[in-house]
């Protein structure tokens, strides 16, 4: 890894650590915590990760593309979750961590020197991952808007929307979005993965 890759790779990962136990320690403290030291849980939580990120970011940034992949997937999981709801449960949000997703696998196929129809097959494998992903959000946005009848009145307050949003446009962006979403992830992943991996022509795109 080079000196500037170990800049934003160790930079990346100090902030996904600050973030990532700042909102794990807000979530955990609700309905354990009195309400008026929830604020205070979440800033433990953040300061924590710094204390964390001092000590230990640049071992982090050293291995970042040796760790095992189930913990990788667990987080990717989580940081959804949180993009999830920090846009209000607006799916489309999970496309940047899947994105990122696909940038970091690339980047630790080229380290790991896979290449040919295994590098491929990683890669499509994990645009379906991420695409799996947003595929559940969607789905969970979905069911929440098709079951709430005030919903189009909270899509024209989020957007701030001139135009009344009706049950059959909920349904036509239900049945049109959700499945242009889940597309979009897994373009959007592999295309990442293979610029990061630096393939114009280095993958091969059908592994045989």
């Amino acid at each position: 890894m080079g000196r500037l890759e170990s800049l934003i790779v160790g930079a990346f990962i100090a902030i996904l650590v600050l973030v990532c136990l700042f909102f794990a320690t807000w979530w955990l403290s609700v309905g354990i915590a009195p309400e008026r030291y929830i604020p205070v849980c979440a800033l433990g939580g953040f300061a924590l990760g710094a204390v964390l990120d001092v000590f230990f970011v640049a071992r982090w940034t050293a291995r970042a593309y040796r760790v095992p992949l189930l913990p990788l997937m667990l987080l990717s999981v989580f940081v959804s979750v949180v993009t999830y709801a920090v846009f209000m449960g607006v799916p489309a949000g999970i496309l940047v961590p899947g994105a990122v997703a696909g940038v970091y696998m690339g980047r630790r196929l080229a380290f790991g020197g896979s290449t040919g129809a295994a590098a491929a097959k990683t890669i499509r494998r994990t645009g379906l991952f991420a695409a799996g992903v947003i595929a559940c959000a969607a789905a969970f946005s979905a069911y929440i808007a098709l079951r709430d009848s005030y919903a189009g009145e909270d899509l024209g307050r989020m957007f701030r929307l001139k135009f009344m949003v009706t049950r059959p446009m909920i349904i036509a962006l239900v049945a049109i979005g959700g499945p242009a979403l889940v597309a979009c992830q897994y373009w959007l992943t592999t295309r990442a993965a293979r610029i990061a991996y630096g393939a114009q022509g280095k993958v091969e795109t059908d592994a045989r």
